[in-house]
């Protein structure tokens, strides 16, 4: 397939890469000319393990990269990689979200046929019905669901483990409103994860598919907070953290994933 990737951050460049060795044809689009020239020349701009080897391998030849929003009209669906800054209210700032989403929207104005543009930013879910998807549908003159369709594909990254966690997922979360090409082309996209690792796929509404995204990091964080607040207990009684953390992790009600104390569950 012939995929775009908007944004060539954390989450942007593992995607890039990630797809492009999946052996799609990947265009990734970013403002900053920096970033696209050191892609273009093989090199990453972020630290994680298994990423230099990919964008190496593939730059210049699947993995291409450029400035100009206008090359995802020439693609069958384009990803929405755009930071999503919190804010000191602690909600997140969308605007560089529903610029590039605008941005698309543009590129995609005069295209013969259906475009998918898909999600992988983290985003509050009323963002999307009520900013992203109309954003889309004035640049474009089109409307959701006909000339376009909007999907919601959470990435569940974590820092250090990245690569590894886009070929071996735990589970691929595809929220569409029932759009049967939307969902026809990411089942195409991610074939062969599936084929392969047996990955099992959530199908949802959009709004649910980025519920799960906020969901997923509350209920994380929630555990290392807990097993950081039993460690200090520990602590007091001259008690092995450790001891104490494998055994609960025994019960499968609980379990031992994450039952690690640190300052958070991501981070190089």
């Amino acid at each position: 397939m012939n995929v775009s990737v908007v944004g060539s951050g954390y989450v942007g460049t593992t995607l890039s890469a990630c797809l492009a060795d999946l052996g799609h044809d990947v265009t990734a689009i970013d403002v900053d000319e920096e970033t696209v020239e050191r892609l273009n020349a093989g090199e990453t701009t972020i630290h994680e393990p298994g990423l230099d080897p990919l964008v190496s391998a593939y730059a210049g030849s699947r993995l291409k990269t450029t400035t100009d929003h206008a090359a995802a009209a020439d693609t069958d669906l384009t990803f929405l990689a755009v930071g999503t800054p919190a804010t000191e209210d602690g909600s997140i700032d969308p605007s560089g979200l529903l610029a590039a989403a605008e941005d698309v929207g543009e590129a995609i104005a005069d295209k013969d046929g259906y475009h998918l543009v898909v999600v992988k930013s983290t985003v509050l879910p009323d963002v999307i019905e009520d900013e992203l998807v109309p954003a889309i549908e004035r640049a474009s003159g089109k409307t959701d669901g006909e000339g376009f369709g909007v999907a919601v594909n959470p990435e569940f990254l974590r820092e250090g483990s990245a690569v590894d966690d886009f070929m071996d997922p735990d589970r691929i979360v595809i929220g569409t409103e029932g759009d049967a090409r939307a969902l026809q082309l990411l089942a195409e996209l991610y074939e062969p994860l599936i084929t392969d690792w047996d990955v099992p796929t959530v199908e949802t509404g959009r709004r649910e598919a980025a519920m799960i995204k906020y969901a997923s990091n509350a209920f994380l964080a929630a555990k290392v907070s807990l097993i950081n607040d039993l460690g200090n207990v520990c602590k007091e009684f001259g008690v092995d953290t450790y001891a104490v953390a494998d055994a609960m992790g025994m019960d499968d009600r609980i379990g031992e994933r994450f039952l690690n104390s640190g300052v958070g569950w991501g981070g190089g």
